[in-house]
């Protein structure tokens, strides 16, 4: 390793550049640069824009029924102080049409490519060209009509996993406004939604849903929010549920054998410790004797004022019980 005695001395052996010299270098490297910009804003490239679509005219009552972009991407060739320009010229990057210009009473509204190309060429320099344009034309469809306000028909197709179970679907709204030709507008009854599909379900779906409209059909708005409840059970048993007898005759009494019951459900997770036995009546009736005296058993039957969102999947034994009856 050098001492620094021996680094000063290979220093010293360096040139010095006088402070005129360094000055000689930079306007040497500055003329250069500028030289170079010069070069590079008259060389010849292609750059991309976004223009936006302005339609105007267009009646109250003209509704698109098929799309019409808002944005037309252009693609230019020229040098490159010109496309740095069209960067910056904000009344280039929006394309003004007049509707009655391109719509037919047909109901067709159609601006040509070579119609297209005709209208962004006149706001740009004669030197500039056109090398692409997306889309290359425009052709959409309109109505003049109020509109007709339609049901919605949701279509899903949804799985729980377990002891999840889902309930009928939500919709943000049951019917919508929907625009079209007269001859089809005359036939439309209702708006389908497209599929909305799930699996595996453990928790309450949320989704937006578009709707399934046909060419000249167009719907305000164009999609539904959907939320689809989702609820976990789990199992729940209560092991003595009363019997109790009804519409016995006065001075007769009926007794059952067994006389209380074991119900088991699948009850809501998030209530499970609200549910009790006295939730559940089971009962049976002597109007079953009255119309079949020889049963040696009567039939149970349950009631509940639970709806099957707090419990489902009811099941209790005995189906029957014995009785005798006391005079």
């Amino acid at each position: 390793m050098w001492k620094s005695d021996n680094f000063k001395k290979f220093v010293s052996t360096l040139p010095t550049l006088s402070r005129r010299d360094v000055l000689t270098f930079s306007v040497f490297v500055l003329v250069s640069f500028f030289f170079w910009l010069a070069q590079s804003a008259y060389e010849q490239s292609d750059s991309t824009y976004e223009v936006n679509l302005v339609i105007e005219g267009q009646p109250a009552d003209a509704v698109f029924t098929t799309h019409v972009p808002n944005q037309i991407r252009v693609t230019l060739y020229d040098n490159n102080i010109h496309l740095l320009a069209y960067g910056k010229n904000s009344s280039f990057r929006t394309l003004t049409v007049d509707f009655n210009r391109y719509a037919d009473i047909a109901g067709n509204f159609r601006i040509s490519g070579a119609e297209l190309q005709s209208l962004l060429l006149n706001e740009l320099s004669s030197t500039t060209q056109i090398t692409a344009i997306y889309p290359t034309l425009i052709d959409a469809r309109y109505a003049l009509t109020e509109g007709k306000k339609v049901p919605v028909h949701l279509h899903t197709q949804i799985y729980t996993r377990g002891n999840f179970r889902d309930f009928a679907p939500e919709l943000a709204f049951d019917s919508v406004l929907v625009h079209a030709p007269s001859y089809i507008l005359d036939t439309l009854q209702s708006v389908h939604t497209q599929l909305l599909a799930a699996s595996d379900l453990t928790d309450t779906l949320r989704a937006r849903v578009a709707f399934q409209l046909g060419m000249g059909v167009k719907a305000t708005p164009d999609s539904v929010d959907v939320v689809v409840p989702v609820i976990q059970y789990v199992e729940k048993v209560f092991d003595e549920v009363e019997i109790t007898a009804s519409n016995v005759p006065s001075g007769k009494r009926l007794i059952l054998f067994p006389r209380h019951a074991r119900v088991k459900c699948l009850a809501n997770f998030s209530q499970y410790h609200q549910y009790n036995a006295e939730n559940f009546q089971l009962t049976v009736s002597y109007d079953s004797l009255r119309k079949h005296p020889e049963l040696q058993a009567l039939p149970v039957t349950l009631y509940t004022d639970l709806t099957t969102a707090e419990v489902y999947g009811i099941e209790f034994e005995p189906k029957e019980v014995e009785y005798s009856i006391e005079e």
